[in-house]
């Protein structure tokens, strides 16, 4: 604060708004044209002296200001309702002289002229203040007609900005006729019919002809509305929530029914109202269609964002986020429950979750990825695993992620069934994709391949069952895994694929002495804000690394860690390279091979593929490796009835690999 109100007031509004003098106990200008007056007038020292000359000052509300308006509420009940109504505006500049009071905004876009807000009983509610308009915000007034015997001082509330918001995002009571409908202006139904036609045409004999262009048009300039033609759905905006949320078709035609019905009564055009049929609102939907198309809406993100329950935090070139209210210029439909606090604190989830469970380079690489779960963006195109013995907290990390990112986005997956038709479906409008407590051939089934492409940014097919053709979905999916067994990975001859796409943390800590029921859901309701913040620490991290890389960084312990479960998925392949080897005279029986591979495969902490995929693996390699095919004729004790491989020989008599031959694993990565 200064000794200048003049420039307390202009540091507080901003300096390109136009403040007006006022006589002491009045509410408005004496001056004439005070309308016209422009942000010159803040540089004439005449004006200047005029506003501190003790009296009142106002402000020249909307474009005159840049768009500084502000929302007059008559009663304070109402506008406790109406901040509720809108959370970001209890942050902005609000100021009261008697009941209700003043909320100073910034509007971006256009907005409304200066207009009354009237009940749908009739009563005032306030008013809108913007062009041609002003509002006190400094000294007192008195208003006879209110009973007031003594002028009462304007006060500021809330002492802070004007914050910025589009007018869209502003949430109005239902109870009022506001914002003005297209039809109720004329300068907006001039734009409309200069954009799509007039309403209807009438014919000779007095009947009319729908302009079925025109009610599209109108529903989508008094509607927040996407059509997403590879989901072949319409998307709405909430305002409340900032997301825009799934609107069906038949809800759109009886919205659009109801404005035809209102519209006739309005104009006056009773025809209107038999035009309200199944087969022109079909029409009007197509049309709509059209206007309101937008492809890919929710994949191509120009920003970095986190939809949080209380607001969208936007990260810069800098990485550093800043918290903005809901706005349907972010095109989000997924949104974490969770509220931020950049005071919160997880001592638990750390201290009792994490620490003790995981090396604690791990604990970098699970805290990046639970903020790209955080997201909802793959940018790293990798997945999770978190794999060791059962009781060390690997599932409740699991709840734990599942519920920050939000239910309501997150899909099972199941990988049993990723090449079947319809599984991708079910991803639609999902961002996380968990698997917990998987077997050991999770990896290994037919599908598995397909979950490169759900985190890689492929494109995939999304057919519903029982609906209506094939839909697109991009595979930016984040993937968390957990498991008690160390998991096979069906490579297919893909190896550097899976190696670019795995990231893995084992649990080999001993398992806590005291287990806590569902301690996941425990610690997010507890200190679900101090988990965000953490994780947005390391999608700080993460987003640095990638800046730097493209990619996560990893130590060489964790890199080993990848390698060891690829090598140990391809440990049959690995056996055959480091103890068989070519050899005219010799051959080798199947029995003999898998023996030997089962006494191979602990010596290197692996566990030994079963049998019946030993067996249905090990033709294709050896006539890879080898170039020999299975012979059911090899000679022993005597019988020629064994099955088996000729020309092949171990390298060392007792089947294990020479000491001097460099292993498999070496090689291959």
């Amino acid at each position: 604060m200064t000794d200048n109100m003049v420039e307390d007031l202009r540091n507080l509004l901003g300096h390109d708004v136009v403040l007006l003098p006022i006589p002491a106990g009045e509410k408005g200008p004496r001056f004439k044209a005070w309308q016209d007056t422009t942000t010159a007038a803040m540089s004439d020292p005449d004006y200047l002296a005029r506003l501190n000359d003790g009296g009142n000052m106002g402000v020249l509300v909307g474009r005159p200001s840049n768009g500084l308006c502000s929302i007059d509420v008559d009663d304070d009940q109402n506008l406790d309702a109406f901040l509720a109504l809108n959370p970001a505006l209890q942050a902005t500049l609000r100021t009261k002289r008697a009941r209700g009071g003043n909320i100073w905004i910034r509007v971006k876009g256009e907005f409304p002229k200066l207009t009354k807000i009237v009940g749908h009983d009739g009563t005032d509610w306030g008013e809108w203040r913007a062009d041609g308009g002003q509002t006190v915000i400094h000294g007192a007034a008195m208003d006879a007609s209110k009973g007031e015997a003594a002028p009462i001082p304007y006060t500021r509330i809330v002492d802070a900005p004007p914050i910025q918001i589009s007018f869209a995002d502003i949430v109005w009571p239902e109870d009022v006729d506001f914002p003005p409908s297209a039809l109720s202006s004329s300068e907006a139904l001039a734009n409309l019919s200069q954009s799509y036609g007039e309403p209807f045409f009438r014919n000779p004999n007095n009947s009319i002809t729908l302009n079925e262009s025109f009610w599209a048009g109108l529903y989508a300039t008094e509607h927040i509305i996407i059509y997403e033609p590879d989901e072949k759905a319409f998307y709405e905006y909430h305002p409340p929530t900032g997301l825009y949320i799934g609107v069906s078709v038949d809800s759109i035609k009886s919205a659009i029914a109801a404005r035809m019905l209102d519209a006739s009564r309005t104009m006056n055009v009773p025809g209107l109202r038999k035009k309200r049929t199944d087969s022109c609102l079909n029409h009007i939907i197509g049309h709509l269609k059209g206007i309101v198309e937008k492809r890919h809406a929710f994949t191509a993100r120009s920003v970095k964002r986190i939809h949080l329950a209380n607001g969208v935090l936007v990260f810069d070139a800098d990485m550093n986020a800043a918290l903005m209210p809901f706005s349907p210029q972010f095109l989000s439909r997924n949104q974490s429950p969770i509220a931020f606090d950049d005071s919160a604190r997880c001592d638990r989830f750390l201290n009792e979750l994490i620490l003790p469970a995981v090396h604690t380079e791990d604990v970098a690489l699970i805290q990046k990825y639970v903020g790209l779960c955080l997201l909802g963006w793959n940018l790293i195109q990798r997945f999770l695993i978190l794999d060791g013995e059962g009781g060390r907290g690997k599932t409740q990390l699991s709840v734990v992620v599942q519920n920050l990112v939000g239910l309501q986005n997150v899909s099972q997956l199941r990988t049993e069934h990723l090449a079947e038709r319809f599984e991708t479906y079910r991803f639609l409008k999902k961002t996380l994709l968990a698997g917990v407590d998987v077997p050991a051939g999770f990896l290994s089934t037919k599908g598995a391949g397909v979950l490169k492409g759900l985190v890689g940014g492929d494109w995939l097919d999304a057919e519903q069952k029982g609906g209506n053709g094939n839909f697109q979905v991009q595979g930016t999916f984040c993937v968390l895994i957990t498991s008690n067994a160390r998991l096979r990975v069906r490579l297919e001859g893909d190896l550097s694929a899976w190696r670019r796409r795995l990231l893995i943390v084992r649990y080999e800590a001993p398992a806590p002495l005291k287990k806590i029921p569902d301690f996941g859901k425990l610690l997010i309701d507890t200190e679900g804000p101090g988990i965000l913040n953490w994780a947005m620490q390391g999608l700080r991290a993460l987003l640095d690394d990638v800046a730097l890389t493209g990619d996560i960084a990893l130590t060489e312990r964790q890199i080993g860690t990848v390698d060891s479960l690829l090598a140990e998925s391809d440990s049959l392949r690995n056996f055959l390279i480091e103890c068989v080897e070519q050899a005219p005279d010799s051959d080798l029986t199947v029995s003999e091979i898998v023996e030997a591979y089962a006494q191979y495969c602990p010596g290197r902490r692996w566990k030994a593929m079963p049998i019946t995929v030993v067996h249905d693996q090990l033709e294709g390699l050896m006539l890879e490796l080898f170039g020999t095919a299975k012979s059911n004729s090899l000679e022993r004790n005597g019988k020629k009835a064994h099955r088996g491989f000729r020309r092949v020989r171990f390298k060392n008599q007792d089947g294990t690999p020479d000491p001097e031959t460099p292993r498999a694993s070496e090689d291959l990565f």
